[in-house]
């Protein structure tokens, strides 16, 4: 097994505990458009996909554009103003040597504010891997195909920590080993066992289990 040399979180819902925030801004600003969802609804199915998706999946390329936008920063802004770190992330990111960069369906404005606001934008490389980069977001593998190709580093040297079914997918099919976080608000029973039958390596169910994980599968 080649050694690790960088690993690569997903933000929200690893990082930063904004899932469960996401999942109610989101629902409220559609159902006041007139979409039938639910908060329950969009935590099973929806987490970790882009906000672009989600209102273009509701309204069907109906909307003009800049509505999209709208939309889309009201509920990032919202978001936004209730960040906080997961519980231990400071800890777990003090305690890696290894090189670590962030990788995200987020837009890079939204993960910029994420990691200064928290105060742990020191411990990752500069470059902020977003959706906005890549022609589609994940469930794809674009954005961790075009991780790979910037750091320099074999798929194999790499360890991927995601939370949501897309994210896992799109790391999983650039060839990579992924480990499956379910420590935040919004995880939902079961869902560690959905990430297993996706081929997620392991699962943290804290920032302490995902520290040992890592300092095994790097030594």
């Amino acid at each position: 097994m080649s050694k690790v040399e960088h690993l690569l979180f997903d933000c929200d819902g690893v990082l930063v505990d904004t899932e469960f925030t996401a999942a109610i801004k989101m629902t409220q600003t559609l159902n006041n458009l007139g979409v039938d969802l639910s908060v329950d609804y969009y935590l099973q199915n929806l987490s970790g996909t882009t906000f672009s998706s989600i209102v273009h999946r509701y309204f069907n390329n109906s909307l003009p554009e800049f509505e999209v936008l709208q939309i889309i920063h009201k509920v990032e802004d919202e978001v936004a103003a209730e960040v906080k770190l997961i519980e231990g992330v400071t800890d777990l990111l003090i305690g890696l040597p290894m090189s670590k960069s962030v990788v995200s369906n987020s837009s890079v404005r939204t993960v910029e504010h994420a990691l200064d606001t928290t105060g742990i934008k020191r411990y990752f490389s500069s470059k902020i891997f977003s959706s906005e980069l890549v022609k589609q977001p994940k469930p794809a593998p674009d954005i961790y195909q075009l991780a790979i190709n910037s750091l320099g580093y074999k798929a194999a040297e790499i360890i991927v920590v995601e939370d949501s079914i897309s994210g896992a997918k799109a790391a999983l099919s650039a060839g990579l080993r992924v480990i499956g976080f379910v420590g935040a608000s919004h995880i939902q029973p079961g869902h560690g066992q959905r990430l297993l039958d996706l081929g997620v390596s392991q699962i943290a169910g804290s920032m302490i289990e995902l520290q040992i994980i890592l300092a095994t599968s790097s030594s």
